[in-house]
């Protein structure tokens, strides 16, 4: 009998053990990780983002965010060096050709993605576009061929916020485009983490951006 009891606390000791190794394994990152910088084709300013709980938060956006995109998902390693990134697009905002060019058209699907009623038109002169019709997913806005055609663009306003500089989301609007605003399915890609880099494995790795090199930011504001 005494030696069968001896054996329980071993026992416990031995699934105690493999349980925080368990968790050491899951949760390999101590503290939140900030890297930023840009497609290797230049045109996509990215940010990546990791919590200790292996969530990422993914952003890219172009000059004028005429493309920007917020994933959010998770990271698994592979190895010591290489990691999986799944996420899913929870916030976009896509240029688009204009269906017709008597009105400048911007979509929302689903239409609970952003309040339809916060966008707001803005002319150089800073002037607001006020002839404004929603529909549904869809808004409307007529315009003052003066003020915004093909050499002039205006400002498309929201009331979003970039989830990491919290800076406010204002679109370039051209004209002859639509804007879209979406939500979208699951991206998978690969990342190498060495020193202070981060980096894709392929070169189209990364849907709408491409590859892209990242480094460590010491302010994760």
């Amino acid at each position: 009998m005494k030696r069968r009891l001896l054996l329980i606390p071993v026992i416990l000791f031995q699934i105690i053990s493999c349980s925080d190794s368990a968790k050491k394994e899951n949760n390999q990152f101590k503290t939140e990780q900030l890297y930023k910088g840009y497609s290797t084709s230049g045109g996509y300013l990215c940010y990546l983002k990791i919590s200790p709980d292996n969530k990422v938060l993914f952003t890219y956006q172009t000059e004028g965010n005429s493309a920007y995109g917020e994933h959010s998902g998770t990271i698994k390693a592979i190895n010591d060096s290489t990691f999986r990134i799944r996420c899913k697009l929870t916030f976009g905002q896509f240029v688009c050709k204009a269906p017709n060019l008597d009105s400048l058209m911007i979509f929302v699907d689903p239409p609970s993605l952003i309040d339809k009623k916060s966008i707001l038109v803005q002319y150089e002169n800073e002037d607001l576009m006020n002839q404004k019709r929603m529909t549904g997913s869809q808004l409307a806005f007529a315009f003052d061929e003066r003020l915004f055609n093909e050499y002039t663009p205006a400002s498309i306003l929201t009331d979003h916020t970039h989830p990491i500089t919290n800076e406010p989301l204002i679109v370039e609007a051209v004209f002859g485009s639509a804007y879209d605003f979406v939500q979208g399915d699951e991206v998978n890609f690969d990342v190498v983490i060495s020193g202070d880099s981060l980096y894709t494995v392929e070169e189209d790795a990364v849907f709408q951006t491409g590859a892209f090199r990242l480094k460590k930011q010491k302010n994760l504001k």
